[in-house]
């Protein structure tokens, strides 16, 4: 039994560690080649590595001879400093309260898997003094995602395929709440994939801004491939 836990304890902590380094990994690689990098779903997602975390740190606590694999515990060193840096990646996309509650337990938990079970000393020690150095601005951070984060709304109002397919317009009505608003016109480059529990694509050009509600009389369509008309106004795509 206590051979499987070993098992087990070992087995979650990889994954935590996976989880954590998941988004901010996918984010800055898809960015270094042009590209956006999206979950399919923030929360189901924060719940998950909260999940993993709690799991990880249970199974620490019962069985303790986890910590005697030194890779084990120099990994645990990395959980809390990683974990921050994973929940601004979280609130930044996604500034709802569920995941912030579940963000909150998976940050408590990383916390005191680095705390307790990382070892070499000085290595748990440098781990701790930089994530309490990451803390102050990360949690100022997720208040302003909280307090802000649901207040403007994007809504695609329709999307306009240029006439091979290559692109598609994307209208968009930005309702800032009371700050106003824009209407914006994206244009995306059909070009990326979907592998379920992710999504990356071609970052998009924003091809033009507008007034808010703009959109209700706008004049939009592909002249050609590459040449989109806006209220009788040419954008070339380059």
């Amino acid at each position: 039994m206590k051979k499987e836990m070993k098992k087990a304890g070992l087995a979650v902590g990889c994954i935590l560690i996976v989880l954590t380094v998941f988004l901010p990994a996918g984010v800055i690689l898809a960015a270094g080649f042009g590209y956006t990098f999206e979950l399919a779903s923030y929360p189901v997602f924060s719940v998950i590595t909260a999940l993993a975390a709690i799991s990880a740190a249970f199974l620490f606590t019962a069985c303790k001879d986890l910590t005697e694999n030194g890779a084990a515990a120099a990994l645990l060193a990395l959980a809390f400093p990683l974990s921050l840096v994973n929940a601004a990646f979280y609130l930044f996309k996604s500034g709802s309260f569920p995941a912030a509650a579940a963000l909150f337990l998976y940050v408590c938990s990383c916390c005191y898997l680095t705390a307790r079970y990382a070892k070499p000393l000085a290595l748990k020690i440098v781990a701790l003094v930089l994530s309490g150095l990451m803390a102050l601005p990360i949690g100022f951070f997720a208040f302003i995602a909280l307090l802000f984060g649901n207040i403007g709304q994007n809504t695609v109002v329709w999307s306009v395929a240029s006439p091979d397919g290559t692109y598609r317009a994307e209208v968009i009505d930005s309702d800032q709440g009371a700050l106003g608003g824009d209407t914006l016109v994206d244009v995306y480059e059909n070009k990326g994939f979907d592998a379920f529990i992710f999504q990356v694509e071609k970052t998009p050009q924003t091809v033009y801004y507008g007034n808010w509600g703009e959109f209700e009389d706008m004049d939009i369509y592909w002249k050609s491939d590459n040449c989109l008309i806006i209220n009788s106004r040419e954008y070339i795509l380059k």
